[in-house]
């Protein structure tokens, strides 16, 4: 990243815009489409199309390191001395690794039974 921040200000833009639109696609499914669309057999016939599993491939891709620049941002405003800073720095980029980790096994070795 610059010095200025504006490579980080434009990825949590770009982020933020295409979060938008994945989280308007999910609610319109999850939430607006009735409650049959939650059930367990229609969550494994969409897991079973390559591009619902993409979908949510991009969101996680999108979501965690949208939130973990986020978290970095609040972290650099408000904690006062260099090594809390860092040891901050590790907690968080560790969060953000293990649930990157942890959605993508879950999602790309989705199986139905």
């Amino acid at each position: 990243m610059n010095r200025t921040g504006s490579t980080g200000w434009l990825f949590q833009g770009a982020s933020g815009a295409l979060i938008f639109v994945l989280v308007a696609v999910h609610f319109a499914l999850m939430h607006y489409m009735g409650p049959e669309k939650r059930l367990y057999a229609d969550v494994a016939r969409r897991f079973a199309n390559p591009l619902w599993k993409t979908f949510d491939i991009v969101f996680l891709a999108a979501a965690v390191p949208h939130g973990w620049y986020g978290v970095w941002g609040i972290v650099q405003d408000y904690v006062g001395s260099a090594a809390l800073r860092a040891a901050a720095l590790v907690a968080i980029t560790a969060a953000a690794l293990v649930l990157l980790c942890i959605g993508f096994m879950t999602v790309a070795s989705f199986h139905a039974v």
